[in-house]
């Protein structure tokens, strides 16, 4: 490596010479401004779906959808590989809606069809969401010795 290579090569870094930083800090800035940019996508859903009356979260059904797009920050891409970010977190907001008021049609909001979520994309990631905690929190029977799992699970609930 000549000298020049080699001076080109420490003075190329983001950071100063003087700064003794690794791999694992530019990481961590990554994750955080990763975190950063989803709160602010999330705030802004959820302040355009205020505009349709039927969409208006209250302040808890807001705290779960963050709790979600915290919960999977790292892996939308397993919850649907090809939707965007925007796609993802309106799925989130559709679905803690739906679990509280009941069915509703996607396809009635403006808002679905400018960020690209239909009826399709939208059941995907409500059941890979379900099948992600489904996998990682298994029914576990509470101080029962009524009966016999094993056959339940093998005749799909019936005795």
């Amino acid at each position: 490596m000549t000298k020049t290579n080699f001076l080109i090569n420490n003075y190329d870094k983001k950071r100063m010479p003087y700064e003794n930083r690794g791999k694992e800090y530019d990481k961590q800035r990554k994750r955080e401004s990763r975190q950063k940019e989803l709160e602010l996508i999330t705030t802004e859903l959820l302040f355009e779906c205020q505009s349709y009356k039927k969409l208006q979260l209250t302040p808890y059904q807001e705290l779960r959808v963050r709790f979600l797009v915290n919960h999977f920050s790292n892996d939308f891409k397993m919850l649907h590989g090809q939707a965007k970010t925007e796609t993802i977190i309106l799925a989130f907001i559709f679905y803690i809606k739906i679990n509280e008021v009941g069915r509703a049609r996607l396809n009635e909001y403006k808002i679905t069809s400018k960020y690209g979520l239909t009826d399709n994309i939208f059941e995907i990631i409500v059941c890979r969401l379900c099948e992600y905690y489904m996998k990682r929190m298994p029914i576990m029977p509470i101080g029962t010795t009524d009966y016999d799992h094993d056959i339940l699970s093998r005749n799909g609930g019936e005795i």
